[in-house]
Protein backbone atom coordinates (compact mmCIF):
# COMPACT_ATOMS: atom_id res chain seq x y z
CA UNK A 1 0.00 0.00 0.00
CA UNK A 2 2.46 2.42 0.62
CA UNK A 3 4.21 2.06 -2.99
CA UNK A 4 0.57 3.58 -4.09
CA UNK A 5 0.41 6.05 -1.97
CA UNK A 6 4.12 7.22 -3.33
CA UNK A 7 3.02 6.65 -6.69
CA UNK A 8 0.37 8.72 -6.35
CA UNK A 9 1.78 11.46 -4.80
CA UNK A 10 4.41 11.58 -7.18
CA UNK A 11 1.61 11.64 -10.03
CA UNK A 12 -0.07 14.63 -8.19
CA UNK A 13 3.22 16.35 -7.99
CA UNK A 14 3.86 16.09 -11.89
CA UNK A 15 0.31 17.34 -12.15
CA UNK A 16 0.54 20.22 -10.14
CA UNK A 17 3.95 21.02 -11.58
CA UNK A 18 2.50 21.08 -15.11
CA UNK A 19 -0.04 23.83 -13.78
CA UNK A 20 1.78 25.44 -10.94
CA UNK A 21 5.52 27.05 -11.17
CA UNK A 22 6.67 25.65 -7.33
CA UNK A 23 10.11 26.71 -6.25
CA UNK A 24 12.92 23.87 -5.14
CA UNK A 25 12.71 24.88 -1.64
CA UNK A 26 8.91 23.81 -0.86
CA UNK A 27 10.53 20.23 -0.93
CA UNK A 28 11.38 20.94 2.26
CA UNK A 29 7.51 20.73 3.33
CA UNK A 30 8.45 17.34 3.71
CA UNK A 31 10.10 18.26 6.85
CA UNK A 32 7.40 19.35 8.60
CA UNK A 33 5.70 16.17 9.79
CA UNK A 34 9.21 15.12 11.32
CA UNK A 35 8.81 16.49 15.00
CA UNK A 36 5.55 15.24 15.14
CA UNK A 37 7.79 12.13 16.05
CA UNK A 38 8.44 13.23 19.36
CA UNK A 39 4.75 13.80 20.35
CA UNK A 40 2.64 10.60 18.75
CA UNK A 41 5.60 7.74 18.90
CA UNK A 42 2.85 5.14 18.32
CA UNK A 43 1.72 7.05 14.59
CA UNK A 44 5.45 6.68 13.32
CA UNK A 45 4.60 5.04 10.38
CA UNK A 46 2.13 7.12 9.17
CA UNK A 47 3.85 10.35 9.91
CA UNK A 48 7.22 8.84 8.35
CA UNK A 49 4.53 8.19 4.98
CA UNK A 50 3.13 11.72 5.43
CA UNK A 51 6.58 12.85 4.90
CA UNK A 52 8.11 10.74 2.74
CA UNK A 53 4.41 11.42 0.41
CA UNK A 54 5.30 15.28 0.62
CA UNK A 55 8.32 14.97 -0.78
CA UNK A 56 7.43 13.05 -3.49
CA UNK A 57 4.37 15.61 -4.10
CA UNK A 58 6.75 18.31 -4.47
CA UNK A 59 9.69 16.16 -6.15
CA UNK A 60 7.25 15.28 -8.95
CA UNK A 61 6.44 18.62 -9.55
CA UNK A 62 9.93 19.95 -9.39
CA UNK A 63 10.79 16.54 -12.20
CA UNK A 64 7.85 17.99 -14.81
CA UNK A 65 9.61 21.44 -14.14
CA UNK A 66 13.17 20.57 -15.24
CA UNK A 67 12.32 18.28 -18.01
CA UNK A 68 10.68 21.49 -19.85
CA UNK A 69 12.80 23.07 -21.99
CA UNK A 70 14.63 26.85 -20.97
CA UNK A 71 13.24 29.26 -23.26
CA UNK A 72 16.35 31.49 -22.97
CA UNK A 73 18.92 32.90 -25.51
CA UNK A 74 21.52 30.40 -23.97
CA UNK A 75 19.29 27.14 -25.39
CA UNK A 76 19.88 25.92 -29.19
CA UNK A 77 16.41 25.35 -29.36
CA UNK A 78 15.25 29.30 -28.87
CA UNK A 79 16.91 29.98 -32.07
CA UNK A 80 14.24 27.34 -34.18
CA UNK A 81 12.90 28.92 -37.32
CA UNK A 82 15.59 31.45 -37.71
CA UNK A 83 19.08 31.12 -40.07
CA UNK A 84 22.35 30.69 -37.43
CA UNK A 85 25.55 30.46 -38.12
CA UNK A 86 26.69 27.68 -35.02
CA UNK A 87 30.05 26.42 -33.92
CA UNK A 88 30.09 22.93 -32.25
CA UNK A 89 31.26 19.72 -32.25
CA UNK A 90 30.65 16.28 -33.82
CA UNK A 91 29.44 14.00 -30.68
CA UNK A 92 28.91 11.02 -32.17
CA UNK A 93 29.63 8.68 -35.23
CA UNK A 94 28.74 10.58 -38.31
CA UNK A 95 25.83 8.24 -40.29
CA UNK A 96 26.95 7.88 -43.65
CA UNK A 97 23.89 7.22 -45.99
CA UNK A 98 23.94 7.26 -49.94
CA UNK A 99 24.22 10.87 -51.19
CA UNK A 100 24.21 12.56 -47.40
CA UNK A 101 25.46 12.24 -43.66
CA UNK A 102 24.02 12.38 -40.98
CA UNK A 103 26.23 14.67 -37.99
CA UNK A 104 24.72 14.83 -34.36
CA UNK A 105 26.55 18.41 -33.65
CA UNK A 106 26.80 19.42 -29.65
CA UNK A 107 26.50 23.32 -30.23
CA UNK A 108 28.82 25.51 -28.44
CA UNK A 109 28.71 29.02 -29.62
CA UNK A 110 26.42 30.68 -31.78
CA UNK A 111 26.75 34.25 -33.63
CA UNK A 112 24.88 37.11 -33.11
CA UNK A 113 25.15 40.81 -34.67
CA UNK A 114 28.33 39.77 -35.40
CA UNK A 115 28.98 38.24 -31.88
CA UNK A 116 30.09 34.80 -30.74
CA UNK A 117 27.65 33.83 -27.81
CA UNK A 118 27.80 30.75 -26.04
CA UNK A 119 25.07 28.47 -26.49
CA UNK A 120 23.66 24.56 -25.10
CA UNK A 121 22.00 21.73 -27.09
CA UNK A 122 22.23 19.46 -30.17
CA UNK A 123 21.87 19.84 -33.79
CA UNK A 124 21.31 17.04 -36.30
CA UNK A 125 23.22 18.73 -39.64
CA UNK A 126 22.44 16.74 -43.07
CA UNK A 127 25.39 17.27 -45.43
CA UNK A 128 26.65 16.20 -48.53
CA UNK A 129 28.81 13.17 -48.35
CA UNK A 130 31.94 14.77 -48.94
CA UNK A 131 34.08 16.17 -47.18
CA UNK A 132 33.71 13.23 -44.95
CA UNK A 133 33.71 13.80 -41.00
CA UNK A 134 34.36 12.09 -38.06
CA UNK A 135 33.74 12.11 -34.23
CA UNK A 136 35.54 15.17 -32.36
CA UNK A 137 35.41 17.62 -35.67
CA UNK A 138 34.95 21.13 -34.46
CA UNK A 139 32.84 22.88 -37.19
CA UNK A 140 31.37 25.85 -38.04
CA UNK A 141 28.12 25.90 -40.01
CA UNK A 142 25.47 27.64 -41.38
CA UNK A 143 21.43 26.69 -42.17
CA UNK A 144 18.25 27.44 -41.28
CA UNK A 145 17.24 25.85 -37.44
CA UNK A 146 14.30 23.66 -37.78
CA UNK A 147 12.38 21.90 -34.92
CA UNK A 148 11.97 17.95 -35.52
CA UNK A 149 9.07 16.33 -36.29
CA UNK A 150 6.47 14.82 -33.72
CA UNK A 151 6.81 11.07 -34.28
CA UNK A 152 2.83 9.49 -34.46
CA UNK A 153 4.68 6.28 -32.66
CA UNK A 154 6.92 7.96 -30.84
CA UNK A 155 6.76 10.14 -27.80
Amino acid sequence: MTLIYLSGAWVVGIYLGSKFALPLALILIGLIPLPLLFFFPRQRKTIILSAICLIAVFGGAFCFQSSLPSGDESCLQFYNGQEVEIKGMVNADPEVKDKATHIHLSATEIKRNNDWQEVSGDALLFVPRYPAYEYGDVLQVTGKLETPPQLDDFD
